[in-house]
């Protein structure tokens, strides 16, 4: 903590104050904690993902005592300090990106309900954050600005990656023309796959949410907990390959219970990727009748012990509304007839393949983009030889999503011209650069606020704080330094105008009102007293 004490002479003409130009290079002015204070707390919140708690008990063990409030606005200082050093430092980056023969851009965006989109500008080939910006969404206008104020700051890119967004493919034509675009695969997957199993998955996850199986199973398994945990050897062995081989009693509680305990596992099968590769609530429906059956059939035994026909009857009472609903199976059965040909594509362009289970990380691998081409093209001209499949209005809209995003879907490796001569670079197939880039702050918000990130939290992110992540590159570090020993030092040559102008901007809101101000149009009766005061000078 700081405490100044200035001079003045009296003595001298205009009595001039005399102040300490060491404590500056220390402390900003009118701040008590110095700049040293500042980087602490912001690297442990931003970096370490520490709770404002932890951050407030470590310094106070450092004998810096501070209040989560005083914690809070350090932070601020330190995010938007850092913006504006990745600011001063574009020149040098920009440069050292030029000498490595450009970069690769990959933007996209996230957000968390109606929050505000965060948009994200990163480079492929050095693996930096290069721009940052809250939109209100992925709009045309909202994008061409980002990439006006990027090629401004980095020069423009030598290839972009994105995904299928619209704003994003106009503003690029419009910004960046001429410059090649190379689509997500995953993302171009994914909207396939909507396209063609959406409706008659909706069907199907409809239809069960109206009949609402899971409840009443869930009850049931919690009712037979305890004779779960003591037969489950003997279900084991049941289930085992020597099954059929009965050897003593069977017990029909536990036996029951594990049938139900399947039907809600069966949601758990997938490969990770979501719909509409992983496909939860058909497998939740066939599972469903395939326990139906083998309950119908156990009701075939002359002798079942009491309690096990009732509770056989239970657990047939809750399945057999919803697998004799007519419009769930036959959704069912057009999303099965409909889901192998996606499955195909999947294979064709080796990414997130049935069965691999490689979840949201999957880069699609090393196959040459030439050799996925050719898969894909050989897939299509036996889509379009099969008869059956082409009356299906579905299959041909999927076959020309295919043929428009060609060129982009498949665009071949980018020139680079580099100081030791030309080498070429091909964009990676999947925009999972950013993908996990979000999964890592999500958690990293997570993580210092010791909950689920809701809107609000999204909301509140300043808009340079993924900046965090290039702290661990030196490059970037010697860049942003400029010569400074520490990153303390280099904040203290920040100019406070421009401090003070950037942690004013951030405190504004987003919507234009304070927070006082909107926490005041919040009581019931602020509205009710505007309108009354209208009316009065009207009168």
């Amino acid at each position: 903590m700081a405490r100044e004490t200035t001079l003045r002479c009296d003595l001298c003409p205009d009595r001039p104050v005399f102040r300490s130009g060491e404590l500056d290079a220390l402390v900003g002015p009118g701040r008590v904690y110095g700049h040293d204070v500042t980087v602490h707390v912001g690297e442990q919140l931003f970096r370490r993902s520490r709770t404002v708690a932890a951050v407030v008990a470590d310094l106070c063990e450092r004998n810096v005592p501070i209040s989560p409030t005083g914690v809070r606005e350090l932070a601020e200082r330190y995010i938007v300090s850092l913006g504006i050093l990745h600011a001063e430092a574009a020149p040098l980056l920009a440069e050292a990106m030029r000498g490595q023969g450009g970069y690769v851009l990959h933007i996209d965006s996230t957000c968390k309900g109606g929050s505000a989109h965060l948009l994200t500008a990163i480079d492929e080939v050095g693996g930096l954050v290069l721009l940052n910006a809250k939109i209100p969404a992925e709009s045309q206008a909202e994008t061409a600005a980002f990439l006006r104020t990027l090629v401004a700051s980095f020069g423009r890119p030598a290839a972009v990656s994105c995904d299928m967004s619209r704003g994003f493919l106009a503003a690029l034509a419009s910004e960046l023309d001429g410059v090649p675009v190379h689509l997500c695969h995953f993302h171009f997957l994914r909207d396939l796959g909507k396209d063609l199993l959406g409706a008659d998955y909706a069907v199907v996850r409809e239809r069960l949410r109206h009949h609402g199986p899971k409840a009443g199973l869930k009850r049931l398994v919690g009712s037979m907990s305890a004779a779960l945990r003591a037969d489950a050897a003997r279900i084991g062995e049941l289930a085992g390959p020597d099954g059929t081989q009965l050897v003593g009693d069977v017990p029909w509680e536990a036996l029951l219970a594990s049938f139900a305990m399947s039907v809600l596992d069966a949601k758990r099968e997938g490969d990770g990727c979501g719909f509409p590769f992983d496909r939860p609530h058909l497998l939740f429906f066939r599972q469903a009748q395939a326990v139906l059956e083998a309950t119908e059939s156990l009701g075939l035994l002359p002798r079942l012990p009491a309690a096990a026909a009732k509770l056989r009857a239970k657990l047939e009472s809750l399945l057999r509304p919803m697998c004799a609903d007519r419009a769930l199976r036959a959704a069912a059965a057009a999303l099965e007839a409909r889901a192998p040909l996606f499955d195909r594509l999947r294979q064709a362009m080796r990414l997130a393949e049935p069965g691999a289970q490689s979840g949201l990380n999957d880069d699609g691998g090393d196959t040459p983009v030439p050799a996925i081409m050719e898969r894909v093209d050989h897939l299509c001209r036996e889509i379009r030889e099969d008869g059956e499949l082409m009356r299906d209005r579905l299959v041909v809209a999927m076959l020309a999503q295919i043929d428009a995003r060609h060129d982009q879907l498949f665009a071949g490796p980018v020139e680079l011209e580099t100081a030791a001569g030309k080498r070429l670079v091909q964009p990676q197939r999947t925009n999972n650069i950013l993908e996990r880039f979000f999964r890592w702050l999500n958690r990293s918000i997570c993580r210092r606020i010791g909950r689920t990130a809701g809107e609000t939290d999204i909301d509140r992110i300043p808009v340079e704080a993924p900046l965090v992540a290039n702290l661990d590159d030196p490059r970037y570090l010697e860049a942003l330094l400029d010569g400074a020993p520490t990153l303390a030092d280099r904040m203290a040559r920040i100019n406070r105008g421009t401090l003070r102008d950037a942690l004013a901007g951030l405190r504004t809101s987003r919507a234009g009102l304070g927070r006082k101000l909107r926490a005041k149009m919040r009581r019931r009766i602020t509205p009710l007293q505007i309108a009354v005061r209208i009316l009065a000078a009207a009168a």
